[in-house]
Protein backbone atom coordinates (compact mmCIF):
# COMPACT_ATOMS: atom_id res chain seq x y z
CA UNK A 1 0.00 0.00 0.00
CA UNK A 2 0.98 3.60 -0.53
CA UNK A 3 0.35 5.92 2.43
CA UNK A 4 0.29 9.69 2.67
CA UNK A 5 0.37 11.42 6.06
CA UNK A 6 -0.69 15.06 6.34
CA UNK A 7 0.62 16.97 9.37
CA UNK A 8 1.62 20.47 10.44
CA UNK A 9 5.36 19.75 10.80
CA UNK A 10 7.85 16.97 11.49
CA UNK A 11 9.14 17.87 14.95
CA UNK A 12 6.43 18.63 17.55
CA UNK A 13 3.92 16.35 19.28
CA UNK A 14 1.95 15.94 16.05
CA UNK A 15 4.83 15.84 13.58
CA UNK A 16 6.91 13.30 15.50
CA UNK A 17 3.96 10.95 15.80
CA UNK A 18 3.37 11.06 12.04
CA UNK A 19 6.99 10.66 10.97
CA UNK A 20 7.68 7.84 13.47
CA UNK A 21 4.79 5.81 12.07
CA UNK A 22 5.84 6.62 8.50
CA UNK A 23 9.31 5.19 9.19
CA UNK A 24 7.83 1.93 10.48
CA UNK A 25 5.57 1.57 7.43
CA UNK A 26 8.50 2.18 5.10
CA UNK A 27 10.48 -0.51 6.94
CA UNK A 28 7.53 -2.84 6.30
CA UNK A 29 7.85 -1.94 2.59
CA UNK A 30 4.77 0.24 2.37
CA UNK A 31 5.70 3.40 0.49
CA UNK A 32 4.86 6.19 2.95
CA UNK A 33 5.31 9.92 2.53
CA UNK A 34 4.57 12.75 4.96
CA UNK A 35 3.66 16.25 3.79
CA UNK A 36 3.92 19.16 6.23
CA UNK A 37 3.62 22.93 6.41
CA UNK A 38 7.08 23.27 7.98
CA UNK A 39 9.92 20.80 7.48
CA UNK A 40 12.94 20.87 9.81
CA UNK A 41 14.39 17.35 9.78
CA UNK A 42 16.54 15.80 7.07
CA UNK A 43 14.14 13.02 6.08
CA UNK A 44 13.83 12.05 2.41
CA UNK A 45 10.23 10.91 2.94
CA UNK A 46 9.05 14.23 4.40
CA UNK A 47 8.02 17.01 2.01
CA UNK A 48 7.16 20.64 2.68
CA UNK A 49 4.01 21.88 0.97
CA UNK A 50 4.14 25.02 -1.14
CA UNK A 51 2.12 27.83 0.40
CA UNK A 52 0.42 30.93 -0.93
CA UNK A 53 1.85 34.22 0.39
CA UNK A 54 -1.51 35.96 0.04
CA UNK A 55 -3.31 33.19 1.95
CA UNK A 56 -0.68 33.25 4.68
CA UNK A 57 -1.00 37.00 5.14
CA UNK A 58 -4.79 36.69 5.40
CA UNK A 59 -4.48 33.81 7.88
CA UNK A 60 -2.12 35.95 9.96
CA UNK A 61 -4.43 38.98 9.92
CA UNK A 62 -7.53 37.02 10.94
CA UNK A 63 -5.72 36.10 14.16
CA UNK A 64 -6.51 39.63 15.33
CA UNK A 65 -10.11 38.61 16.05
CA UNK A 66 -8.95 36.16 18.73
CA UNK A 67 -9.02 37.17 22.38
CA UNK A 68 -5.59 35.58 22.86
CA UNK A 69 -3.60 36.19 19.70
CA UNK A 70 -1.09 33.45 20.58
CA UNK A 71 -3.67 30.66 20.98
CA UNK A 72 -4.02 28.14 18.16
CA UNK A 73 -7.35 28.50 16.39
CA UNK A 74 -8.41 27.17 13.00
CA UNK A 75 -10.74 29.36 10.97
CA UNK A 76 -11.40 26.83 8.22
CA UNK A 77 -8.75 28.41 6.00
CA UNK A 78 -6.05 26.89 3.82
CA UNK A 79 -2.65 28.46 3.20
CA UNK A 80 -1.30 25.80 0.84
CA UNK A 81 -1.18 25.57 -2.94
CA UNK A 82 -3.79 22.91 -3.64
CA UNK A 83 -2.06 21.56 -6.76
CA UNK A 84 1.06 20.83 -4.74
CA UNK A 85 -0.88 18.69 -2.25
CA UNK A 86 -2.78 16.85 -4.98
CA UNK A 87 0.41 15.72 -6.72
CA UNK A 88 1.17 13.66 -3.59
CA UNK A 89 -2.41 12.45 -3.28
CA UNK A 90 -2.57 11.26 -6.88
CA UNK A 91 -0.73 7.95 -6.45
CA UNK A 92 -1.75 7.28 -2.85
CA UNK A 93 -4.01 4.50 -1.58
CA UNK A 94 -4.43 5.62 2.02
CA UNK A 95 -4.44 9.13 3.48
CA UNK A 96 -4.04 9.78 7.20
CA UNK A 97 -4.89 13.35 8.23
CA UNK A 98 -3.42 14.57 11.53
CA UNK A 99 -4.65 18.15 11.33
CA UNK A 100 -6.89 20.45 9.29
CA UNK A 101 -5.14 23.61 10.53
CA UNK A 102 -3.99 25.89 7.67
CA UNK A 103 -4.06 22.92 5.28
CA UNK A 104 -7.75 22.32 4.52
CA UNK A 105 -10.39 24.94 3.94
CA UNK A 106 -13.97 23.76 4.38
CA UNK A 107 -14.24 23.43 0.58
CA UNK A 108 -10.98 21.48 0.29
CA UNK A 109 -12.00 19.16 3.13
CA UNK A 110 -15.15 18.32 1.18
CA UNK A 111 -13.08 17.69 -1.97
CA UNK A 112 -10.49 15.41 -0.38
CA UNK A 113 -13.07 13.29 1.47
CA UNK A 114 -14.94 12.78 -1.80
CA UNK A 115 -11.88 11.18 -3.45
CA UNK A 116 -11.76 7.45 -4.13
CA UNK A 117 -9.19 6.96 -1.39
CA UNK A 118 -9.29 5.41 2.04
CA UNK A 119 -9.04 8.29 4.48
CA UNK A 120 -8.44 8.12 8.21
CA UNK A 121 -8.57 11.06 10.61
CA UNK A 122 -5.98 10.93 13.41
CA UNK A 123 -6.81 13.85 15.78
CA UNK A 124 -4.12 14.81 18.28
CA UNK A 125 -6.15 17.69 19.72
CA UNK A 126 -9.80 18.82 19.66
CA UNK A 127 -9.52 20.91 16.46
CA UNK A 128 -11.34 18.44 14.18
CA UNK A 129 -14.31 18.28 16.56
CA UNK A 130 -14.57 22.00 17.31
CA UNK A 131 -15.34 25.28 15.61
CA UNK A 132 -11.63 26.02 15.54
CA UNK A 133 -10.02 25.75 18.98
CA UNK A 134 -7.26 23.18 19.50
CA UNK A 135 -7.72 22.94 23.27
CA UNK A 136 -11.27 23.25 24.57
CA UNK A 137 -10.16 23.38 28.23
CA UNK A 138 -13.41 23.10 30.24
CA UNK A 139 -15.63 24.28 27.38
CA UNK A 140 -18.18 21.70 26.20
CA UNK A 141 -19.65 23.70 23.32
CA UNK A 142 -18.11 21.20 20.90
CA UNK A 143 -20.83 18.81 22.10
CA UNK A 144 -23.46 21.13 20.56
CA UNK A 145 -22.49 23.76 17.95
CA UNK A 146 -19.68 26.04 19.25
CA UNK A 147 -21.98 29.07 19.20
CA UNK A 148 -20.91 32.38 20.81
CA UNK A 149 -17.29 31.24 21.19
CA UNK A 150 -15.62 33.06 24.08
CA UNK A 151 -12.21 32.83 22.41
CA UNK A 152 -13.26 35.18 19.60
CA UNK A 153 -13.92 38.91 19.77
CA UNK A 154 -17.33 40.40 19.10
CA UNK A 155 -18.85 40.71 16.49
CA UNK A 156 -17.01 37.70 14.96
CA UNK A 157 -18.25 34.98 17.29
CA UNK A 158 -20.48 33.53 14.59
CA UNK A 159 -17.42 32.22 12.69
CA UNK A 160 -16.70 29.16 14.89
CA UNK A 161 -20.34 28.09 14.73
CA UNK A 162 -20.34 28.45 10.94
CA UNK A 163 -17.15 26.37 10.64
CA UNK A 164 -18.52 23.82 13.08
CA UNK A 165 -21.79 23.27 11.20
CA UNK A 166 -20.06 23.05 7.80
CA UNK A 167 -17.53 20.59 9.19
CA UNK A 168 -20.32 18.51 10.74
CA UNK A 169 -22.18 18.40 7.43
CA UNK A 170 -19.09 17.17 5.57
CA UNK A 171 -18.01 14.61 8.20
CA UNK A 172 -21.49 13.11 8.42
CA UNK A 173 -21.73 12.98 4.63
CA UNK A 174 -18.52 11.00 4.06
CA UNK A 175 -18.11 9.32 7.48
CA UNK A 176 -14.30 8.98 7.52
CA UNK A 177 -12.89 6.55 10.08
CA UNK A 178 -11.44 8.06 13.24
CA UNK A 179 -8.25 6.62 14.75
CA UNK A 180 -7.96 7.93 18.31
CA UNK A 181 -4.81 7.56 20.36
CA UNK A 182 -6.31 6.46 23.67
CA UNK A 183 -9.57 5.95 25.51
CA UNK A 184 -9.51 9.47 26.98
CA UNK A 185 -9.72 10.88 23.45
CA UNK A 186 -12.38 8.35 22.45
CA UNK A 187 -14.61 9.53 25.29
CA UNK A 188 -14.19 13.16 24.22
CA UNK A 189 -15.06 12.40 20.60
CA UNK A 190 -17.99 10.21 21.63
CA UNK A 191 -19.49 13.39 23.10
CA UNK A 192 -18.69 15.44 20.01
CA UNK A 193 -21.68 16.61 17.99
CA UNK A 194 -19.62 16.18 14.83
CA UNK A 195 -18.24 12.71 15.51
CA UNK A 196 -20.68 11.01 17.88
CA UNK A 197 -22.08 8.83 15.04
CA UNK A 198 -18.70 8.20 13.40
CA UNK A 199 -16.82 4.91 13.89
CA UNK A 200 -13.84 5.28 16.21
CA UNK A 201 -10.97 2.88 16.76
CA UNK A 202 -8.34 3.17 19.48
CA UNK A 203 -4.89 2.92 17.93
CA UNK A 204 -2.17 3.60 20.49
CA UNK A 205 0.74 5.71 19.31
CA UNK A 206 3.99 3.82 18.91
CA UNK A 207 6.94 5.31 20.76
CA UNK A 208 10.28 6.17 19.24
CA UNK A 209 12.52 3.17 19.97
CA UNK A 210 15.63 5.36 20.13
CA UNK A 211 14.25 7.08 23.22
CA UNK A 212 14.13 3.94 25.33
CA UNK A 213 17.64 2.62 24.74
CA UNK A 214 19.03 0.67 27.68
CA UNK A 215 21.41 3.22 29.23
CA UNK A 216 22.15 3.02 32.95
CA UNK A 217 21.21 5.95 35.16
CA UNK A 218 24.83 6.38 36.16
CA UNK A 219 26.03 6.52 32.52
CA UNK A 220 23.27 8.94 31.53
CA UNK A 221 24.11 11.28 34.41
CA UNK A 222 27.81 11.15 33.58
CA UNK A 223 27.06 12.26 30.01
CA UNK A 224 24.96 15.17 31.33
CA UNK A 225 27.36 16.11 34.16
CA UNK A 226 24.79 15.27 36.84
CA UNK A 227 25.74 13.92 40.24
CA UNK A 228 24.68 10.42 41.29
CA UNK A 229 23.42 11.59 44.69
CA UNK A 230 20.93 14.04 43.19
CA UNK A 231 17.23 13.22 43.14
CA UNK A 232 16.03 14.37 39.73
CA UNK A 233 12.52 15.41 38.73
CA UNK A 234 11.85 15.81 34.99
CA UNK A 235 9.27 18.17 33.49
CA UNK A 236 9.27 18.05 29.67
CA UNK A 237 6.85 19.78 27.32
CA UNK A 238 7.07 21.94 24.20
CA UNK A 239 6.00 25.14 26.01
CA UNK A 240 6.74 25.10 29.75
CA UNK A 241 4.70 28.26 30.32
CA UNK A 242 1.52 26.99 28.66
CA UNK A 243 -1.50 26.98 30.98
CA UNK A 244 -2.66 23.77 29.31
CA UNK A 245 0.59 22.01 30.29
CA UNK A 246 0.08 22.90 33.96
CA UNK A 247 3.50 24.33 34.76
CA UNK A 248 1.94 26.90 37.10
CA UNK A 249 0.48 24.08 39.19
CA UNK A 250 3.77 22.20 39.20
CA UNK A 251 5.48 25.28 40.65
CA UNK A 252 2.95 25.31 43.50
CA UNK A 253 3.46 21.60 44.15
CA UNK A 254 7.25 21.95 44.18
CA UNK A 255 7.07 24.86 46.61
CA UNK A 256 5.08 22.60 48.95
CA UNK A 257 7.79 19.96 48.57
CA UNK A 258 10.48 22.61 49.06
CA UNK A 259 9.14 23.43 52.54
CA UNK A 260 9.24 19.77 53.58
CA UNK A 261 12.15 18.53 55.70
CA UNK A 262 12.83 15.90 53.04
CA UNK A 263 13.92 18.61 50.60
CA UNK A 264 16.16 20.20 53.19
CA UNK A 265 17.98 16.93 53.80
CA UNK A 266 18.30 15.79 50.17
CA UNK A 267 19.72 17.22 46.96
CA UNK A 268 16.76 17.63 44.62
CA UNK A 269 17.02 18.98 41.07
CA UNK A 270 14.22 19.90 38.70
CA UNK A 271 15.18 19.39 35.06
CA UNK A 272 12.96 21.15 32.53
CA UNK A 273 13.02 20.40 28.81
CA UNK A 274 11.20 22.65 26.34
CA UNK A 275 10.72 26.30 25.49
CA UNK A 276 11.04 28.18 28.75
CA UNK A 277 9.18 31.36 27.76
CA UNK A 278 7.85 32.89 31.01
CA UNK A 279 8.25 29.72 33.10
CA UNK A 280 10.41 30.30 36.16
CA UNK A 281 10.72 28.78 39.61
CA UNK A 282 12.56 29.97 42.71
CA UNK A 283 12.92 27.68 45.72
CA UNK A 284 15.27 27.40 48.68
CA UNK A 285 16.20 23.73 48.41
CA UNK A 286 15.31 22.52 44.90
CA UNK A 287 17.80 23.36 42.16
CA UNK A 288 16.62 24.04 38.61
CA UNK A 289 18.42 23.03 35.42
CA UNK A 290 16.95 23.78 31.98
CA UNK A 291 17.40 22.27 28.51
CA UNK A 292 16.04 23.81 25.32
CA UNK A 293 14.02 21.53 22.97
CA UNK A 294 16.16 18.92 21.27
CA UNK A 295 15.77 16.85 18.11
CA UNK A 296 18.42 14.43 19.39
CA UNK A 297 16.82 11.16 20.45
CA UNK A 298 20.09 10.22 22.19
CA UNK A 299 20.07 13.34 24.36
CA UNK A 300 16.40 12.93 25.19
CA UNK A 301 17.01 9.30 26.13
CA UNK A 302 19.88 10.39 28.42
CA UNK A 303 17.72 13.03 30.10
CA UNK A 304 14.92 10.53 30.70
CA UNK A 305 17.29 7.81 31.96
CA UNK A 306 19.00 10.19 34.36
CA UNK A 307 15.69 11.05 36.07
CA UNK A 308 14.14 9.50 39.16
CA UNK A 309 10.63 10.43 38.02
CA UNK A 310 8.76 12.59 35.54
CA UNK A 311 5.93 14.97 36.39
CA UNK A 312 3.07 15.55 33.98
CA UNK A 313 0.77 18.31 35.30
CA UNK A 314 -1.03 18.65 31.92
CA UNK A 315 -4.65 19.69 32.24
CA UNK A 316 -6.17 19.32 28.78
CA UNK A 317 -3.74 17.33 26.59
CA UNK A 318 -4.64 14.26 24.53
CA UNK A 319 -1.19 12.89 25.38
CA UNK A 320 1.42 13.96 26.10
CA UNK A 321 3.23 11.16 24.32
CA UNK A 322 6.38 11.53 26.38
CA UNK A 323 4.44 9.82 29.21
CA UNK A 324 4.59 6.50 27.35
CA UNK A 325 8.23 7.04 26.40
CA UNK A 326 9.23 7.68 30.01
CA UNK A 327 7.26 4.71 31.32
CA UNK A 328 8.98 2.49 28.76
CA UNK A 329 12.27 3.55 30.37
CA UNK A 330 10.85 2.28 33.69
CA UNK A 331 10.82 5.80 35.10
CA UNK A 332 7.67 6.44 37.20
CA UNK A 333 5.34 9.32 36.32
CA UNK A 334 3.21 11.55 38.55
CA UNK A 335 0.41 13.01 36.41
CA UNK A 336 -2.94 14.70 36.59
CA UNK A 337 -5.81 12.47 35.55
CA UNK A 338 -6.21 12.95 31.80
CA UNK A 339 -4.84 12.12 28.37
CA UNK A 340 -2.74 9.01 27.82
CA UNK A 341 -1.93 8.91 31.55
CA UNK A 342 -5.43 7.52 32.16
CA UNK A 343 -4.67 4.50 30.00
CA UNK A 344 -1.14 3.77 31.14
CA UNK A 345 -0.50 4.93 34.69
CA UNK A 346 -1.46 2.35 37.29
CA UNK A 347 -1.47 3.89 40.77
CA UNK A 348 1.36 2.58 42.89
CA UNK A 349 2.71 0.40 40.08
CA UNK A 350 4.34 2.78 37.58
CA UNK A 351 3.40 6.15 39.03
CA UNK A 352 0.48 8.05 40.45
CA UNK A 353 -2.61 9.49 38.78
CA UNK A 354 -3.81 12.57 40.66
CA UNK A 355 -7.13 14.37 40.37
CA UNK A 356 -6.64 17.68 38.56
CA UNK A 357 -5.66 20.69 40.70
CA UNK A 358 -4.91 18.54 43.80
CA UNK A 359 -1.43 20.00 44.23
CA UNK A 360 -0.86 18.74 47.79
CA UNK A 361 -1.45 15.17 46.67
CA UNK A 362 0.75 15.82 43.62
CA UNK A 363 3.58 17.02 45.86
CA UNK A 364 3.18 14.07 48.27
CA UNK A 365 3.34 11.58 45.37
CA UNK A 366 6.60 13.13 44.13
CA UNK A 367 8.05 12.84 47.63
CA UNK A 368 6.92 9.23 47.98
CA UNK A 369 8.80 8.20 44.83
CA UNK A 370 11.93 10.19 45.74
CA UNK A 371 11.94 8.51 49.17
CA UNK A 372 12.24 5.18 47.34
CA UNK A 373 8.89 4.03 48.71
CA UNK A 374 8.00 2.84 45.24
CA UNK A 375 8.84 -0.14 43.06
CA UNK A 376 8.18 -0.17 39.31
CA UNK A 377 5.80 -3.00 38.44
CA UNK A 378 6.84 -5.29 35.58
CA UNK A 379 3.27 -6.12 34.50
CA UNK A 380 2.48 -2.40 34.07
CA UNK A 381 5.66 -2.07 31.99
CA UNK A 382 4.71 -5.00 29.73
CA UNK A 383 1.23 -3.51 29.13
CA UNK A 384 2.74 -0.31 27.77
CA UNK A 385 5.42 -2.13 25.80
CA UNK A 386 2.79 -4.23 24.03
CA UNK A 387 0.37 -1.38 23.35
CA UNK A 388 2.87 1.34 22.38
CA UNK A 389 5.08 -0.74 20.12
CA UNK A 390 5.68 1.25 16.88
CA UNK A 391 5.61 -1.91 14.77
CA UNK A 392 2.27 -2.79 16.35
CA UNK A 393 0.87 0.63 15.43
CA UNK A 394 1.99 0.20 11.82
CA UNK A 395 0.61 -3.34 11.51
CA UNK A 396 -2.73 -2.40 13.03
CA UNK A 397 -3.10 0.49 10.57
CA UNK A 398 -2.38 -1.92 7.72
CA UNK A 399 -4.96 -4.30 9.19
CA UNK A 400 -7.61 -1.55 9.36
CA UNK A 401 -6.92 -0.68 5.72
CA UNK A 402 -7.11 -4.32 4.63
CA UNK A 403 -10.67 -4.52 5.91
CA UNK A 404 -11.82 -1.70 3.64
CA UNK A 405 -13.32 -2.75 0.32
CA UNK A 406 -11.74 -0.02 -1.79
CA UNK A 407 -8.15 -0.84 -0.80
CA UNK A 408 -7.22 -4.03 -2.59
CA UNK A 409 -4.88 -3.49 -5.50
CA UNK A 410 -1.63 -3.11 -3.55
CA UNK A 411 -2.18 -5.48 -0.66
Amino acid sequence: MKFLFIANNDTDGVGQVATNLAKELNLLRHDTKTVVLNKKLNDKNVFELKRSLVKRIFAHLINLIKIDINELFGFGLSTICKKDLYKYIKNTDVIVIYTFYKIFSIKQLNEILSLNKKIFLRPLDIEMASGGCHFNMNCIKYTSDCSNCHKIRLPFRFIPKYNFLKKKQIINKFKPKLLVQNNYVKKLFDKSSIFKNIEKKVLYIGTNKSRSANISKMSARKKLNLKNNEKIILFATFNLASYIKGGHLLIKALKILDRDNFSKKNKITLITLGKKNSFSIETNNIKWRHYEPTTSNLQLNQIIRSSDLMVCPSLFCFGPHIVEEVLLNKIPVVAFDGGSSQDFIKNGKNGYLIKKYKINQFAFSIKRILMKKFYFDESAYRTIKNNCNPVNEAKKLIEFCSREKNITKNL
